[in-house]
């Protein structure tokens, strides 16, 4: 019932009260007046200084990533040059030439065959001691030009050696175009010049690489030499090649640290407030500089200033004017407020009437009269809630049984004439709008009797589709997998339960059968997560289309489905039938964006009551047998047996070791020596693991090695071998005059860490083992997996002065362009080509292109595995330096490397060792 107390409140009362809240009303308008344009000024300003602060922000990180993109291009650039200038100097010198008119062509010819294929290069020639060069790859026969005047002549006079020299920028005298010459000096053997071998890199290059960065409007990308050379400038101003900035803000802030941004208020470029950033490069004399007028920075900055502060001083004229109306409508409401009183109590009893019918008010009111359920009264939010206007409720004298009636859940009871008013259980009914929606309604009913003797119904109804969707959508989100509809873990559980007691009670067999997608994080990762939610829809249509009616087929989550068979007998045939007809479904392609995709499948198979007897039990079974069937080498099926549960608790054992392996100094490192088959010497040796237990027992390294990479525990292992193997190379060199090259292996995991490069650096500092004895080797397959990270890495660990190796050379990817992209120093052949070498025809073969690509890219070979004298002989007549294997040494603890190797002198050992 409506409160009636609302009523009874005096008008002249209500006026009384209601002076004092208009002129409280007044008071907040006037400090409104103040305090919303105070709030809309500070904050106005707030949002100009932090959009400030960010414009500049952003900028100074824009140059910053621009200028250590410039000096990355430089570097690989002039590197890719340098590369090319050292290899014709090392035909040059491997040939025994000289710059004579008997060795002029082959000289030219060597020159020709480096700078092809190099865009950057303008040309490479050769200059004589006297200062003349004498042969050019631009022009053969060559007529000599003087260079005694050129900067890198006089270097190279100066300054003995082969380090290259990056010279300042200098005009062509052969054909007038700028060029950075990049020169190196060839020596006779009693150190006097021979010779000068000069690489001309085409200014051009750079400034067309440059325009296509697009930095804006007033933007300036500088190349210089840290002593205050200009080298390139875009745009480009042939003024500043000859003059020398030595004292400019940008050498003084590149002295002072590798990168970084700083701001200029007069730039030497033309006079105006500038933001710069720059980059030095580590392996060449490079600074990249890249600055942007501040005035084109700030000039977005500066429109969005203006706007806001027009939107401002309108929002602020606004507001104020809206108060000086409310103002005057306040004044307004005070002189109507006693008239206002005297018509309140005209509404009074007509308003507690209103409030008594709609305070219970929350869906269609409507009156029915019976038996024939004609509508006789329908509020006016009947179509609003059921879909169906007010009118249409009582025009239509079957709407009751065709449109509600036909649907409820809730039947009407037989009604007696008796004059009694009866509530009745609510009614639920199924309606379908006339746009063909789907509504659930329910109806509070109750009847009433007319003054004539008749019964008469009386309801509210309101709309329950929400609660009956949400109920439905809990109920699917609890027991269905929201991708593939099927059953999910939780249901799963439940029928295995029930098929377990059923199967017990008829001393029958229950099969739960586990699939899981072989290498399905490759096709996810390759092809995205939207199309690997493709593939497992349809995966599930094809499992559920080779089962029974009976067999009931459930996702886990993930790539994992499960089967629970029933009803197959005594017998383990009718499982086989099964997960066979399975297994051919997946031999036809999925068809997916035009192209077919072949998914294979593997299935752990474990039986009630053979064996396990719970529920749990069976599942971790299946679990088992489906691990072994990935371990056979995928797509394929196992049942579960007993060896599978000792295996898998040889598999825990082993992990769980390994957690206190470490603490328990139970991991010893072995050592390989390593030699090189042109002097003798033992020049380095492999780091091996081994893991000797308590009692006797030993797991091997193919054993325990792939547990750590599955469980990430190989990332505090390697880095503990890595700081061993370090720590006792240091003291085999110091005590024992034994400085070995250390080769360590470096497993996938280890490489993509995020701070390794930070580790590697840190274990050199603490243990003093001087980088370039220290040598990462890297499979093929952990170099190609996050190629963008790899390099970077790899990048930074050679300008530490680390070398990398490549090890099991060939049984990888096999990629050939991570050899000229990746900064590699060695590869190792896989001892499964040197196995059967010499008598293999198609081993030799594979040897002798490896050891021919390596000596064509500078790196170095080592042979792995090598056992017998006649491949050490055959390895030596192709050219491979170094070898290791039995035949020289099997592994050995660090002492006995000591005590076989540190009293030679040099550290040499027969070829012949066994």
């Amino acid at each position: 019932m409506p409160d009636s107390s609302r009523a009874t409140i005096e008008p002249a009362s209500r006026a009384t009260l209601a002076v004092p809240n208009i002129r409280n009303l007044h008071r907040a308008l006037l400090g409104l007046a103040i305090v919303i344009p105070a709030l809309y000024i500070y904050f106005a300003y707030e949002f100009i200084a932090q959009d400030y602060r960010a414009t500049m922000a952003r900028t100074a990180s824009d140059v910053g990533n621009i200028s250590t993109i410039l000096v990355e291009h430089a570097v690989r650039t002039i590197g890719e040059a340098d590369s090319r200038l050292q290899g014709a100097i090392g035909d040059i010198e491997e040939r025994g030439l000289t710059l004579s008119a008997q060795d002029d062509p082959k000289v030219n010819a060597i020159l020709v065959r480096q700078v092809s294929n190099l865009p950057q290069a303008r040309g490479l020639s050769a200059v004589d001691a006297q200062g003349w060069v004498r042969v050019s790859s631009m022009a053969y026969p060559f007529d000599p030009i003087d260079v005694r005047d050129r900067e890198y002549y006089r270097f190279h006079v100066e300054h003995p050696g082969s380090a290259p020299h990056l010279s300042r920028p200098i005009r062509s005298r052969y054909n007038g175009k700028w060029t950075i010459p990049l020169s190196r000096r060839i020596d006779h053997p009693d150190g006097t010049l021979k010779a000068i071998v000069l690489l001309s890199i085409d200014l051009a290059y750079f400034n067309a690489f440059y325009r296509t960065l697009r930095v804006g409007e007033g933007s300036a990308l500088t190349l210089a030499r840290p002593d205050g050379w200009v080298l390139m400038e875009t745009p480009m101003d042939e003024s500043v090649l000859s003059r020398n900035f030595a004292d400019a803000p940008l050498f003084r802030h590149a002295r002072l640290a590798s990168s970084g941004t700083y701001e200029v208020e007069r730039s030497a470029l033309d006079d105006s407030a500038r933001i710069a950033g720059f980059a030095r490069a580590t392996r060449y004399p490079l600074i990249a500089a890249v600055s942007m007028s501040r005035d084109y920075v700030l000039m977005p900055w500066r429109d969005r200033i203006r706007d806001i502060i027009l939107m401002r001083l309108f929002s602020i004229l606004l507001v104020e004017s809206l108060i000086v109306l409310l103002w005057r409508r306040l004044n307004e409401l005070m002189a109507t407020q006693d008239d206002l009183a005297r018509r309140n109590d005209a509404l009074a009893h007509s308003r507690q009437r209103y409030e008594e019918l709609v305070d219970g008010i929350d869906g269609i009111v409507w009156e029915a009269t019976l038996p024939d359920m004609r509508f006789t009264y329908v509020s006016g939010n009947a179509g609003a809630i059921s879909g169906y206007p007010s009118r249409q409720w009582l025009s239509d004298p079957r709407f009751w049984l065709e449109k509600l009636g036909g649907g409820t859940s809730t039947p009407l009871p037989p009604f007696a004439p008796d004059g009694r008013t009866t509530a009745l259980q609510p009614i639920e009914h199924h309606v379908v709008t006339p746009d063909g929606r789907e509504r659930w309604l329910r109806s509070n009913v109750m009847v009433t009797a007319t003054g004539r003797n008749a019964l008469q119904l009386r309801g509210v109804t309101v709309d329950v589709t929400d609660l009956r969707l949400s109920e439905q959508r809990l109920f699917e989100v609890t027991h269905f997998d929201p991708l593939t509809k099927l059953p999910n873990r939780f249901t799963l559980l439940g029928r295995i339960e029930h098929a377990i007691a059923l199967a017990a009670r008829n001393k029958a067999w229950v099969a739960v059968i586990l699939i899981d997608l072989d290498q399905f994080k490759t096709i996810n990762d390759s092809l995205g997560h939207e199309k690997g939610d493709q593939i497992i829809c349809t995966v599930g249509k094809r499992i559920q289309d080779a089962l029974r009616r009976s067999d009931f087929l459930a996702r886990l989550g993930g790539d994992e489905f499960v089967v629970l068979m029933e009803d197959f007998g005594d017998s383990v045939v009718g499982v086989e039938q099964l997960v066979e007809r399975i297994s051919r479904s997946f031999d036809e392609p999925i068809a997916l964006d035009g192209r077919d995709l072949y998914v294979g499948i593997s299935m752990g198979i474990s039986l009630f009551p053979e064996d396990a007897s719970d529920s749990k039990s069976l599942r971790r079974h299946a679990d088992t047998a489906l691990y072994r069937a990935k371990a056979a080498g995928r797509n394929c099926w196992r049942f579960f047996d007993e060896s599978m549960a000792h295996q898998a608790r040889r598999r825990l054992e082993i992990e769980t070791a390994m957690r206190r392996a470490t603490e328990r100094h139970e991991f010893q490192l072995y050592y390989q020596p390593q030699q090189s088959l042109r002097t003798g010497q033992i020049t380095g040796v492999e780091t091996l693991l081994r893991w000797p237990r308590e009692g006797g027992e030993t797991f091997a390294p193919p054993e325990f090695l792939p547990l750590a990479e599955e469980s990430g525990q190989i990332v505090p292992l390697g880095t503990w071998v890595l700081q061993s193997a370090c720590a006792e190379a240091m003291v085999w060199d110091k005590e024992h005059g034994l400085p070995l090259r250390l080769a360590v292996n470096i497993a996938a995991k280890q490489i993509h860490h995020a701070d390794f490069v930070a580790q590697v650096h840190r274990i050199l500092d603490t243990t003093g083992l001087p980088p370039h004895r220290l040598e990462l080797e890297l499979t093929e397959s952990s170099i190609i997996a996050g190629v963008d990270d790899t390099v970077c890495k790899l990048q930074q660990l050679k300008a530490l002065g680390v070398e990398i190796a490549i090890d099991d050379f060939g049984t990888g990817y096999s990629s050939l362009s991570y050899l000229k992209d990746f900064p590699i120093d060695r590869l190792k052949i896989d001892q499964s080509f040197i196995r059967d070498l010499p008598r293999n025809r198609e081993n030799r073969a594979i040897v002798r292109t490896v050891i021919a690509m390596a000596k064509n890219l500078g790196l170095g070979v080592i042979a792995e595995g090598v056992e017998t004298q006649a491949q050490l002989e055959f390895l030596r007549a192709e050219g491979c330096d170094e070898i290791q294997g039995y035949l020289l040494s099997r592994p050995i603890p660090a002492q006995e490397l000591i005590d076989r190797y540190a009293r030679r002198t040099p550290q040499t050992a027969p070829l012949s060792t066994k």
